[in-house]
C-alpha cells in the first residue's frame, strides 16, 4: 500500500488545503446561511397573517412571525414529514404549519400577503401559484426567484424568470418595488391592481 502523499508545511499567506468531504460541508453551510438571510432580508416588510409558500422545515415562517408587524405565519409545504418537523422545531403563538398542495389548499382565515422564498421556480406549472392568490384573495406577494439561469444545472428547477415573466403571471397585481440582492436572487414587490 503506497503511504499517502505528504504536502509542504503550509505558510499562513500560502495556499489552504481542505479536504473534498470539508469542502462539501463548508459549501452547504453557505447555502443554508444563504437561504436563512433571505428571510432575514424579507422579514421586515412582513405585516398581518403571512402565507409561507413551500415553507419546508419551517425556520422562514419562524423567521418571518418574529417582525412585531406579523400577527400570524401559515406555513405551508406539500412533504408531510417536513411539516411534522416544522411543526416540532417552529409552532408558536404566531405560526402553523399545513401539509399543503398550492394546487387546492385554502385558507380558513384571510391572508394579507404571500411569501414565496424560491418556489416559482419548482413548479412545473407556473399557473399554481396565481392561481393560489386568487383562490385565497391575497392582495400582496413578495417573492423571489434565482437572478440568473439555473435549469441548465439545477434538476429541481423548471424554469428561468426574469422580471417581466411574473408580471405576465400575476396580471392582477403592480410591481410596487423590485430589486437584485449581490447578483444572487431578484426579489419582486406585487400589490394587488384596484377595481
Amino acid at each position: 500500500m503506497e503511504a499517502p502523499k505528504s504536502f509542504p508545511p503550509i505558510k499562513a499567506d500560502q495556499r489552504l488545503y481542505i479536504n473534498r468531504q470539508e469542502l462539501l460541508e463548508i459549501e452547504r453551510q453557505v447555502r443554508l446561511q444563504r437561504h436563512i438571510e433571505r428571510y432575514a432580508l424579507l422579514r421586515q416588510f412582513a405585516q398581518g397573517v403571512v402565507c409561507d409558500a413551500a415553507c419546508g422545515c419551517g425556520y422562514g415562517s419562524f423567521l418571518l412571525s418574529t417582525n412585531p408587524d406579523v400577527d400570524f405565519v401559515i406555513g405551508l409545504d406539500a412533504d408531510e414529514p417536513t411539516i411534522d418537523y416544522a411543526r416540532q422545531e417552529y409552532t408558536s403563538e404566531k405560526t402553523e404549519f399545513h401539509p399543503a398542495n398550492l394546487d387546492t389548499w385554502v385558507s380558513n382565515r384571510p391572508i394579507d400577503m404571500l411569501f414565496s422564498v424560491e418556489t416559482i421556480e419548482h413548479l412545473k406549472d407556473t399557473s399554481i401559484l396565481p392561481n393560489f392568490v386568487e383562490r385565497n384573495c391575497i392582495n400582496q406577494i413578495i417573492l423571489t426567484y434565482p437572478s440568473k439561469k439555473t435549469t441548465h444545472y439545477n434538476p429541481f428547477h423548471f424554469h428561468d424568470f426574469k422580471l417581466q415573466d411574473v408580471l405576465n403571471l400575476f396580471s392582477n397585481f403592480i410591481c410596487y418595488r423590485h430589486f437584485n440582492w449581490e447578483y444572487e436572487f431578484d426579489v419582486v414587490f406585487l400589490v394587488r391592481k384596484p377595481n
